[in-house]
């Protein structure tokens, strides 16, 4: 589930799909804006839903997956953790592409967006310690 506003903090994942980033993974992302879902690109996570990397650093946007996934189906979390880290390190190699594969978003605005993403982390998806943060890093 990705936040009901586009933006082009987003674009990772598009890219992570549009590549195969994910398929490679063994898992299959499927973006949507609504509904249900056991992972969820937020800045507020929900009640139940631990964060499991962070998008924008530092952690103001994180991944964040229902607590029962997380402990009954941690490979499943690892592969998508590891297919969006993936496709947003990519981004930030191909800022063009990674536009592409999110149709409508404006190439300039993943360039600015991008250095948010590792900004004063070791690596993408670094989480800071904390209550309801599950870092798989």
């Amino acid at each position: 589930m990705l936040p009901a506003k586009a933006s082009a903090n987003d674009v990772g994942v598009y890219f992570a799909t549009a590549r195969g980033y994910d398929e490679a993974e063994g898992v299959t992302l499927q973006p949507q804006r609504s509904g249900r879902a056991d992972f969820r690109i937020t800045d507020k996570p929900p009640a139940g839903c631990v964060a499991v990397a962070a998008i924008v650093q530092p952690d103001k946007l994180v991944l964040c997956v229902d607590k029962f996934i997380l402990s009954d189906e941690r490979d499943k979390v690892q592969a998508v953790a590891a297919a969006l880290s993936r496709g947003y390190e990519q981004a930030q190699l191909e800022p063009d592409e990674a536009a592409q594969a999110m149709q409508g978003m404006d190439a300039t605005a993943v360039e600015d967006a991008a250095p948010t993403w590792t900004a004063g982390a070791e690596h993408f998806g670094q989480l800071k310690p904390g209550p309801g943060r599950d870092p798989l890093y």
